[in-house]
């Protein structure tokens, strides 16, 4: 008796904690979905802008004619608050048929709206001759590796970029450029939270 109630107990607990499992949107076989600023699931293919709500700053593009020296391939900056206007919204590309962002799923990231400069769009670590920093930029390709990065977990409901395969990303950081811009770089000893608005 005392075992057939010991495994009813047992049953029970089971049935609860994959119930529980479920409802924060673990499955088994599957990665934790990304979510947006308002606890949504991030979308492939969806307008998001790039938020580091603690200080004000957004992921834009440098290069625009209000800021010198003006280069192609523009890079890819964070912006402080008091220079941004409106930032481009990114939309994120998934390799596979899934509609939903996943954390540690490779992906490419690319900007939604037209670009003067040419470009693809797609963002892309490149190193420059000149520098040993390597920097994202917007030549990128939908199929090339230099294309490939992921979003992790960083802290208290942010994220961070990762660089590269999902089994062994490198971190993109922050260098400061001018006072209030900093360019992403590919970086092993740094990287930074980040949060998705929705965007329209």
């Amino acid at each position: 008796m005392k075992t057939a109630g010991a495994v009813t107990i047992l049953g029970l607990m089971t049935s609860l904690l994959l119930i529980a499992i479920t409802s924060l949107g673990v499955v088994v076989g599957q990665k934790e979905v990304v979510l947006d600023s308002n606890g949504q699931p991030v979308k492939a293919n969806t307008p998001y802008y790039i938020s580091k709500p603690e200080e004000r700053a957004w992921i834009s593009r440098y290069g625009n004619r209000t800021f010198a020296p003006f280069s192609c391939p523009r890079r890819v900056v964070l912006f402080s608050n008091a220079i941004v206007e409106t930032p481009p919204p990114v939309i994120f590309v998934l390799p596979s048929s899934d509609d939903v962002v996943r954390v540690s799923t490779e992906l490419n990231i690319m900007f939604s709206r037209p670009f003067i400069c040419r470009e693809s769009g797609y963002w892309r670590v490149v190193a420059n001759s000149s520098s040993p920093i390597k920097e994202v930029v917007l030549s990128g390709s939908k199929s090339s590796n230099d294309s490939t990065f992921t979003i992790m977990k960083f802290d208290s409901g942010s994220y961070k970029f990762a660089f590269g395969s999902a089994d062994k990303p490198t971190d993109i950081g922050l260098d400061a450029t001018y006072p209030g811009i900093s360019r992403l770089i590919l970086s092993n000893n740094s990287s930074f939270g980040v949060s998705f608005v929705p965007g329209s």
